[in-house]
C-alpha cells in the first residue's frame, strides 16, 4: 500500500518527455584468450537509442548498436592456424597466437536511475546527474573466414607422429561434413541473450540538446563469441584408436562437451558518448496543450 501511494505520487508530478539519440563507443571482450593485448583489441561501434523519461529519477531505453569485435592473444596445448593458409591439411603455428574478429549486432532495453534530480531541456537545477542502468538484450554475431581456426589433432598426429613437417585436418563442428568442404571454426554464428549492465554521467547542452557518457559492461550467454566454444575440447586432448589392428589406427577424441557454467561465459563491454534530441515533452511544447493541463 505504501509502495503504491510513492509510485502515485511520483508519477503524479512526473513530467514525462521523450528524445532519440546517437551512440559512439569503443568496445573490448574477456573470455578463454590469454594475454590480451588490448591495445590492438578495441574496435569501434555505432547505435542509436530513444529514451522515455518517466520522471526526474527514473527513465527506459531502447537502443540498436552495431560494431565489431576483435582479440589477439594466446591459446596454449592447442594445434593452430592462420587463416592465410589455405590448403587440404594446414602447418600447426607453433606461435599459439590467436585472433578474432567478427561483427555484432544488438538490441537492448535499459532501466536507468539518476542518483540526482534531472530533467530534459533544464540548464541551470536538475541539468546533469550520474545514473546506473540494468537490463536485457539480444547479441547476433557471425564470423569472417578470418584469423585463428583450430587443428584436429586426432588423426594426423597419431596416425602419421613422424610426418615431416606434420600438418593437421582442420577441425570438424558438426559431425558428416565432408572433410574438403573446409568449414572453420570461426564459421559460427551466435545468438544469445546478454544482461547489459553499467554507469554514466548525463547532461543538457541546451534546452533540447543532450549527452550521455557511460560504461556498460555485457554478460553473455554464450561461450563462443571468441570462437572458443568449450576450449578445454581443443587444448590436450584425450584420444583412443577406433581400429587399432589397422595401420595406421584412426582415433576419435573422448572428451565431452560438459554444460557449462554461466560463469564461463564471455563478457564485452562499451565505453560510449551518445548525443540526444528531446523529441516531445508533456509541458513546454504546446501552449493549449499546457494550458489545458493547468486547469
Amino acid at each position: 500500500m505504501v509502495l503504491m501511494l510513492i509510485l502515485s505520487g511520483v508519477y503524479a508530478n512526473a513530467q514525462h518527455t521523450a528524445d532519440i539519440g546517437v551512440q559512439l563507443a569503443a568496445a573490448t571482450y574477456w573470455g578463454d584468450i590469454q594475454n590480451v593485448n588490448y591495445s590492438k583489441s578495441i574496435t569501434p561501434v555505432v547505435g542509436i537509442l530513444g529514451r522515455w523519461n518517466f520522471n526526474r529519477r527514473l527513465a527506459i531505453r531502447g537502443q540498436l548498436l552495431t560494431g565489431n569485435i576483435k582479440a589477439a592473444g594466446l591459446l596454449e596445448n592447442a594445434l593452430l592456424s592462420q587463416s592465410g593458409t589455405r590448403a587440404p591439411s594446414f602447418p600447426n603455428d607453433p606461435s599459439k597466437s590467436f585472433n578474432f574478429n567478427r561483427s555484432f549486432q544488438s538490441v537492448e532495453g535499459l532501466l536507468e536511475f539518476n542518483f540526482w534530480n534531472y530533467k530534459l531541456g533544464n540548464l541551470k537545477k536538475d541539468r546533469f546527474t550520474p545514473f546506473v542502468a540494468i537490463g536485457l538484450g539480444a547479441y547476433n554475431s557471425s564470423a569472417p573466414r578470418m584469423g585463428t581456426f583450430i587443428l584436429d589433432p586426432n588423426i594426423e598426429i597419431l596416425a602419421n607422429p613422424a610426418a615431416i613437417p606434420p600438418t593437421f585436418d582442420q577441425y570438424l563442428p558438426f559431425s558428416g561434413i565432408p572433410q574438403n568442404a573446409l568449414p572453420l571454426t570461426n564459421g559460427y554464428k551466435v545468438l544469445t541473450l546478454i544482461v547489459p549492465v553499467g554507469a554514466g554521467f548525463k547532461f543538457n547542452f541546451s534546452r533540447r540538446l543532450g549527452g550521455l557518457v557511460e560504461v556498460i559492461i555485457r554478460k553473455t550467454f554464450s561461450d563462443n563469441i571468441d570462437n572458443l566454444d568449450d576450449p578445454k575440447r581443443f587444448q590436450n586432448p584425450i584420444s583412443v584408436p577406433v581400429t587399432p589392428a589397422t595401420t595406421p589406427a584412426t582415433f576419435i577424441n573422448t572428451y565431452s562437451d560438459p554444460i557449462q557454467g554461466i560463469n564461463k561465459k564471455d563478457w564485452y563491454a562499451t565505453l560510449a558518448v551518445s548525443l540526444t534530441w528531446q523529441l516531445w515533452s508533456e509541458r513546454g511544447n504546446c501552449p493549449i496543450y499546457d494550458k489545458i493541463k493547468k486547469k
